[in-house]
């Protein structure tokens, strides 16, 4: 059992798994994997004058995965240069889950979202990003599109020291606030499935257009679970009508353009979704 992500809570339960990909049922072992109380190393960066290192290792979700960042504090601006491998297809937990993102996490609870890692072909990612915050945790999380404004429990990989890392280091304590999606149910076939399964060839632009056009369409669901239909009713339609548009432009294969399209609609359902959170409710009597 990982020491270093969580002390986490495996359960082996009988019962069927279902994988979405294939819409059937088999009998398989189902792994539920809940975070229970999570710590994380958090380094404080400061002012330096020339770049530190910092390692990435995978969690008990993805052990293989690995990787570095290169971080370098400047005034009014953190630089980060992120890159890992072993990142396979996220929809291995889950058919909702499309993508990775790089989290900073501080040991007060805040988490920024750094930006989006798509793997290549190889199941590699890099990423170079900046950040105002100084003391952070590094994390990257499974998530269904990548404008997320917190993160899911889907953690994949994390921070910890490499030798050259150069900082004051601070733990940074994971309530359920800061993960606050629920657990992870893991189906062992399932995710063998999605990576043995056949995959039609497109092209890589219009790989990232459909990409985009589903982390658009999971954004507009999400939104709605939150009653932005009602609550932000505006904002909520004008990524609906983005979202059409980016599906006509998709029919038009004007695959540019889906990917510009479909990441409005995406940030704008998030938008939408937020102000919805933000409404009062009527108090159940």
């Amino acid at each position: 059992m990982s020491s270093t992500m969580a002390t986490v809570a495996v359960m082996l339960l009988g019962g069927a798994g279902t994988c979405a990909l294939f819409a059937q049922s088999q009998p398989t072992p189902l792994y539920k994997v809940q975070v229970v109380d999570a710590t994380t190393v958090a380094v404080n960066y400061g002012n330096r004058e020339l770049p530190t290192k910092i390692k990435l290792v995978g969690t008990v979700l993805l052990p293989l995965a690995r990787g570095e960042a290169t971080v370098f504090s400047r005034r009014g601006a953190t630089q980060i240069s992120a890159k890992l491998e072993g990142l396979p297809d996220p929809a291995r937990y889950g058919a909702q889950y499309l993508t990775y993102v790089l989290w900073a996490l501080t040991p007060n609870g805040r988490a920024a979202n750094l930006g989006q890692l798509v793997p290549g072909p190889n199941n590699k990612a890099k990423i170079k990003t900046t950040t105002e915050l100084q003391t952070f945790a590094l994390v990257v999380t499974a998530e269904p599109y990548y404008a997320v404004t917190e993160p899911s429990n889907v953690v994949v990989a994390e921070n910890v020291l490499h030798p050259d890392t150069q900082g004051r280091v601070e733990m940074v304590k994971i309530h359920a606030q800061l993960l606050p999606r629920g657990e992870v149910k893991y189906d062992l076939a399932s995710a063998a499935a999605v990576d043995r399964a056949p995959q039609k060839l497109v092209s890589m632009q219009e790989y990232e257009a459909l990409l985009e056009l589903y982390q658009a369409q999971n954004a507009i669901y999400r939104a709605q679970e939150a009653g932005a239909d009602q609550h932000a009713r505006e904002i909520y339609q004008k990524a609906e009508h983005l979202l059409e548009e980016a599906r006509r432009q998709h029919q038009a294969k004007a695959f540019k353009q889906v990917v510009a399209i479909s990441r409005q609609a995406t940030q704008t359902a998030e938008d939408a979704r937020l102000v919805a959170q933000k409404k009062p409710r009527p108090s159940a009597e």
